[in-house]
């Protein structure tokens, strides 16, 4: 993986460049120059025709790593062993000469390469890259031109809506088991090989419209190899928290599962069950109600499908046919366009080809949707399709590894990296994100667009080549979530550590003895077991993720000094040392931690991310923490998560500004002048609480206008403004696209100056209430609403027209108790898809949305549907 190091060293070069805390020679910055002139041609070649790279591509990466290394022991040496005449300067970051160990005084010098000497044979590889001369007609080329402008008629897929081509009759079969007549408990297992569909067919029957009305309660639990009976049942019950009203908080999770569950009519999947034991663990926390309840597994593994009892028959998935192939090619390829004639007969063998595996199929229709749709295109996949090893051989790992071969450059890091997410994840795109951006994976610089939003393109590119599926989308249409496939995860894992990429050791029972063996020289390691560190002293290491949830001393980081990535999120930290904050290159830092965060946190300077998670809760859930103090120091500052409350520390008089802080979550309101808010010009999500302190009184909300680019903003004032019925005096960015109010006593003016925002996409109201406990809308307010979400509302009317919300798509009601009924005005607005009501609702309001769904139905409106989940009606 030459071209992630050379890209990696690159940034890394304009950083040490660019620097305004580290002071270069006119000497040094001629050298460095120097090698960024070898390095930029030679990452420009490889983008252009990497498969011209190979038997230069393990030098040129571990040469890449080693002058990338050696720069930034440089830096460390200029941050922690300044002149003498340059200390005091220096001590203004909180470092101190004295207080640095002899071991660790000048750490580059143990680097056995120097970096003249890397330079020398890096500009070997450079001139030989000179020397050969590119073709701009070359396939390479082409399919690198290609790939930054996909196809129009590139599918979407998720895994939620695949398609479901050959699938028609499962999922009849399947429904009719589920709602079949048999009052017993039954338990349908649905078992294939991997990639046949068992999740797809499972998830889609699962979100059928006729399922979810038979069944009162539907669980999904995603078991995977890597499990435990902690997990399994804490996952039950986290999915269930929604019936869990009784308390009983002293009882063991299976027991509160099988609670809840009495007396109920419901569904449980258990996906990707590996193990009969698996099914041990749970057996005895479904109750049979002898009500038509049913529990449904997917398992590659007949043995564990027929595990449940003897006289259970599994429903076993097989290939698809010819045709099938075809038609689910076609469909992924052309969506609802027509096949090109001259195309048809190589697509047929393409798909065929695949054997009837459609996992195998869909990602070489992601594939085939990257090139030009032409016989010449085609030809050469099917022939690449037709030598490889197939499914039918029980081998598909080289048709999906075809995918992987045709990937950009640009490309190839981030598919690979994802690798390192525990199986059957569910990952985050804010995190994918924030640290492909951390591990320096992205070009810099980026020409008109930030590295977020070039993050964004990736993602959404893999998903249109069928290697990344979605799982959920924000109310905008961008990926919220997605995950892989077992398969391709594994592919991501095998080549990765073929790269020398990243090492997966999640996975593995392994003792610490072996642990420090397989780490020596890897720079990215993703484990679970974060306490073997605790004696490493190596220097390779620039990236440890932990994915296991333990209790954890973070002692080893002495021996880590070029850590940029340390994702502890899973593990509760019992302290953090004060060599945690001699971690100068830190870009992503991610931890639990429920005690006070020292200032010396001022020390990472680099720090892009910083997430502290508090283990720890009050009896309202409220995580115990002290609030932390973000210093104006911190430039490279992009995101900030603290389940506390954040505070701008520093001089009021600071001229410093936080230009690239893109979120803060949560700041205390007092945070909310004039001259702060100025000072973090380019902030783009906000989460402010004022519920206690100087923000009580919220005067300060207004001065929110000055954040010109905030888009997402949620405030949080607590329950103590029940009795409030003075105006808030709003004035929010026009800018704003997502707002959240919660436990706000709103006046109508307030409600008219959010209405009144031109951008705004999404409105959540939580546990607000109204002067006078009636909502009234105007007209011409919320022009571009298209979610709104009522939840546990304190007002009992709401009187509005059609009009007022001219385009909103989904209306959301949750417990929303006093709330007597839908105006039946909004039934008319002619964009509406969805009305859900979920919770406590008193009963008129259940009668109102019925009556609004049967007018729709009467006047042919067809598209509205109405969702009454977990509903528990009132008077």
């Amino acid at each position: 993986m030459a071209y992630a190091a050379l890209v990696s060293l690159e940034n890394t070069i304009h950083r040490f460049l660019n620097h305004n805390l580290i002071s270069n020679s006119a000497e040094e910055k001629q050298q460095i120059t120097s090698l960024l002139e070898y390095v930029t041609p030679i990452r420009a070649f490889l983008e252009a025709v990497p498969d011209e790279s190979r038997s230069w591509d393990e030098q040129m990466r571990e040469l890449a790593n080693a002058a990338e290394d050696i720069l930034e022991y440089l830096v460390l040496e200029k941050v922690f062993l300044p002149c003498e005449n340059e200390l005091e300067s220096y001590s203004t970051l909180g470092f101190h000469h004295d207080d640095v160990d002899d071991s660790k005084r000048h750490p580059s010098a143990k680097h056995e390469l120097h970096l003249e000497t890397v330079m020398e044979e890096i500009a070997l590889i450079s001139a030989k890259v000179k020397n050969i001369k590119v073709s701009s007609s070359s396939k390479e080329v082409q399919r690198s031109s290609n790939s930054s402008t996909l196809s129009s008629s590139s599918t979407d897929p998720t895994i939620h809506k695949n398609s479901m081509v050959g699938f028609d009759d499962h999922m009849m079969n399947i429904k009719d088991r589920l709602c079949g007549n048999q009052s017993k408990l039954q338990v349908i297992p649905v078992c294939g090989m991997g990639g046949i569909g068992k999740t797809t067919l499972a998830r889609n029957v699962y979100d059928d419209k006729l399922i979810k009305e038979n069944f009162a309660i539907r669980v999904w639990v995603t078991v995977s190899q890597d499990y435990s009976a902690h997990r399994i049942l804490s996952d039950l019950l986290e999915s269930l928290k929604e019936y869990n009203k009784k308390g009983g908080k002293e009882e063991s999770a299976d027991k509160k599962v099988y609670q809840i569950l009495m007396g109920k009519k419901y569904l449980v999947v258990m996906d990707d069950i590996w193990r009969s034991d698996a099914w041990d663990i749970v057996r005895n926390v479904f109750p049979d109600n002898v009500n038509g309840s049913r529990i449904m597994l997917t398992t590659r593994l007949y043995d564990v499908a027929t595990y449940p009892g003897p006289a259970i028959k599994p429903y076993e998935l097989g290939l698809l046919d010819e045709d099938q192939s075809w038609s689910l090619l076609k469909e992924k390829v052309f969506a609802n366009q027509d096949c090109p004639s001259d195309l048809e007969n190589i697509g047929k063998d393409i798909a065929r080809s695949c054997k009837g595996l459609p996992l195998a199929i869909v990602v070489i229709a992601g594939l085939l949707s990257t090139v030009t749709k032409n016989p010449a295109s085609w030809l050469e996949i099917a022939e690449m399709v037709n030598s490889a090893k197939t499914a039918e051989q029980g081998h598909i790992e080289e048709i999906l590894s075809l995918s992987y071969v045709e990937l950009p450059q640009l490309l190839r890091p981030c598919f690979l990296y994802m690798g390192s997410f525990p199986e059957d994840h569910e990952i985050y795109t804010s995190k994918l994100i924030r640290l492909w951006i951390a591990e320096g994976f992205l070009k810099f610089p980026i020409n008109t667009k930030s590295f977020e939003e070039v993050a964004e393109d990736c993602l959404e590119d893999l998903v249109k080549r069928n290697l990344v599926f979605v799982t959920k989308k924000k109310s905008d249409g961008r990926i919220k979530s997605c995950s892989l496939h077992d398969l391709i995860r594994e592919l991501c894992i095998r080549k990765a550590h073929e790269s020398k990429f990243f090492l997966n050791l999640m996975d593995m029972d392994i003792e610490k003895e072996n642990f420090m063996e397989s780490i020596k020289k890897e720079r990215r390691v993703s484990t679970s077991y974060l306490s073997f560190f605790s004696s490493y002293g190596g220097s390779a290491i620039h990236s440890i993720k932990c994915s296991k949830y333990h209790i954890v001393k973070l002692d080893f980081v002495e021996g880590v000094r070029l850590v940029r990535v340390l994702d502890a999120e899973a593990a509760d930290v019992e302290s953090l040392p004060s060599q945690l904050f001699e971690l100068f290159h830190l870009r992503y830092l991610a931890v639990r931690y429920s005690h006070s965060i020292p200032r010396i946190i001022s020390n990472l300077q680099n720090l892009q991310t910083l997430i502290i998670h508090a283990e720890k809760r009050d009896k309202f859930g409220v995580g115990v923490v002290r609030g932390m103090l973000v210093p104006w120091c911190m430039q490279q500052l992009r995101h900030v998560y603290f389940h506390g409350e954040i505070y701008f520390d520093g001089p009021k008089e600071t001229t410093c500004s936080l230009e690239n802080l893109h979120t803060v979550s949560c700041v205390n309101s007092a945070c909310c002048s004039e001259q702060i808010l100025k000072k973090i010009p380019n902030l783009k999500k906000l989460k402010v609480d004022c519920s206690h302190g100087y923000g009580r009184d919220a005067s300060c909300l207004n001065n929110l206008v000055h954040l010109h680019r905030l888009e997402n903003l949620e405030v949080y004032t607590g329950h103590w403004v029940g009795s409030r019925s003075k105006s808030y005096n709003f004035a929010f960015p026009e800018q704003l696209k997502r707002l959240t109010l919660r436990d706000l006593n709103l006046t109508r003016n307030d409600m008219i100056v959010v209405g009144s925002l031109p951008n705004l996409q999404v409105l959540k109201l939580k546990g607000c209430t109204c002067s006078g406990s009636t909502w009234e809308t105007t007209e011409g307010t919320f022009p571009v609403l298209e979610v709104l979400l009522v939840e546990g509302s304190r007002f009992k009317n709401w009187i509005t027209e059609s009009g007022h919300f001219p385009i909103l798509k989904r209306l959301l009601l949750h417990s929303c108790w006093y709330l007597k009924k839908i105006p039946n005005d909004i039934g008319e607005i002619p964009t509406l898809q969805l009305i859900e009501l979920k919770g406590d609702v008193s009963k008129s309001l259940l009668e109102s949305a019925e009556i609004i769904r049967e007018e729709q139905e009467d006047m042919g409106n067809n598209t509205l549907q109405v969702s009454t989940l977990l509903c528990r009606p009132g008077l």
